[in-house]
């Protein structure tokens, strides 16, 4: 879990710290408060930026695997397939290099940098990404645990030239040369991250576990555990041994028949305690061969009968509910979730109620941003955070356990914020809306 993050020159960030911890340990629930254009979305691009770093390698590899096969279809007269260019445009658009370089702080001249300090089976870690203003990286490192001590693992630094530092603990002779190869030919645009992510693919386990410290690998393997949730990224989110990928509908094959009835007992179970006129829960099932096409049904009273729903007929807050359900099956699983604007379309109550039930349950981190105050009813002081910008847009950003005067368990900190305790509220003046549309902004008529 993630214990504090250093931001330099990042978006509106000149120099910010986010402390996770209390009392020594991360934090599961943390929630982030601010008036618009405070920054609270950059804390989620910070994250976003961390785990598209491990993917940019496949993801190179998968656009050109799409452009070959559009250009096949083109020598076979074959129009190409709107979707098939969505994917190529998307993942462009979340490659590290094109999201990294719209990071960087307008009008500031020194390189970005990013430092995530973390704690991983009980150790200390800490990395560090540092690129300039074009997107591309002029520093990478690792400090986690080496032996009983915390040490660096590598550290990649380009001036003029490359360099290239291995820790020999970590790395094994038989490897190095593989993976000083693959730094040169790809480093700057690709974290080291993304290449050895990708290196592993070519070589067997048991070469791995010889030459190369099962420390390093559990970094990498926690950090692909993160899952973003934003409007433009949803994930990754893959199967687990209970729950289908996709909740809504989709395809999957017939020896994965039983992850739908637990998914549609879980489903059930939450909207249930959500929704009184709720009263079952169904996948309706096309089987074809050795698949099954499914698509959820949501059985309501209305008028008095018992109806049949389409989860695509819900509304908005019923269908991301849904779509939040993986997030908070995660956070409670042990992984890291990052969700922009979690209460957007959904009632304040049915949010306070999965935020007191999630809150003792989580095992890993849900880190997210709301302008919902009344999720504050639920949260403590050391889980809410509150952006503030001072007269010369300096910001800072603080829990309510560390404001000058403390804040006690039973305060009303809804009330607090409004009153603008914490700060990080709005402070509007009054708009004459008939001197905006005065008669000398009517046009002639």
């Amino acid at each position: 879990m993630f214990k504090k993050i250093f931001f330099q020159n990042f978006k509106s960030f000149s120099n910010l710290t986010f402390d996770l911890i209390n009392r020594g340990r991360p934090k599961n629930v943390i929630a982030i408060y601010g008036e618009n254009g405070s920054g609270k979305s950059n804390i989620v691009d910070a994250f976003k930026l961390l785990r598209l770093s491990m993917d940019t390698i496949k993801i190179s590899k998968k656009i050109i695997k799409i452009q070959a096969k559009l250009q096949e279809d083109e020598d076979k007269d074959k129009l190409p397939d709107i979707n098939t260019i969505s994917e190529i445009f998307f993942h462009r658009k979340n490659s590290f290099y094109e999201v990294s370089k719209k990071t960087h702080r307008i009008s500031a001249n020194d390189n970005t940098k990013l430092v995530f300090e973390f704690n991983i089976a009980s150790s200390d870690g800490k990395y560090t990404l540092e690129y300039n203003k074009r997107g591309e990286l002029v520093s990478e490192s690792l400090d986690y645990i080496i032996n009983s001590k915390i040490g660096n693992h590598f550290k990649i630094e380009r001036n003029e030239k490359t360099s290239i530092l291995f820790n020999k603990t970590i790395f094994k002779r038989g490897i190095l040369k593989d993976l000083q190869e693959q730094v040169e030919k790809f480093w700057g645009k690709h974290t080291f991250l993304a290449i050895f992510s990708d290196y592993i693919k070519s070589v067997n386990s048991d070469y791995l576990r010889v030459n190369i410290s099962e420390k390093f690998i559990k970094v990498i393997t926690e950090f692909q555990k993160i899952s973003i949730w934003t409007e433009e990224m949803r994930g990754p989110f893959n199967n687990t041994a209970l729950l289908l990928t996709k909740l809504d509908k989709g395809e999957i094959d017939n020896n994965e028949k039983e992850k739908l009835l637990q998914t549609e007992e879980i489903i059930y179970n939450y909207f249930s305690a959500m929704y009184a006129d709720i009263k079952d829960i169904r996948y309706n099932l096309d089987e074809e061969g050795e698949t099954i096409k499914y698509e959820l049904m949501i059985y309501k009273n209305i008028g008095g009968e018992l109806t049949e729903v389409p989860i695509s007929l819900e509304s908005n807050g019923t269908k991301k509910l849904l779509e939040l359900l993986t997030v908070f099956l995660w956070a409670v699983d042990g992984r890291i979730c990052v969700v922009d604007e979690i209460d957007t379309g959904i009632h304040d109550i049915l949010m306070n109620n999965v935020l007191k039930s999630l809150s003792s349950c989580i095992s890993g981190q849900l880190i997210f941003t709301t302008h919902d105050t009344a999720l504050l009813k639920e949260l403590s002081p050391s889980s809410a955070y509150f952006i503030s910008i001072d007269v010369n847009g300096n910001k800072k950003i603080r829990s309510g356990n560390d404001m000058d005067k403390k804040v006690a368990p039973n305060n009303n900190m809804e009330k607090m914020y409004l009153e603008g305790f914490f700060g990080a509220v709005p402070e509007p003046l009054d708009i004459d809306f008939k001197e905006l549309f005065s008669k000398d902004y009517e046009s002639e008529e």
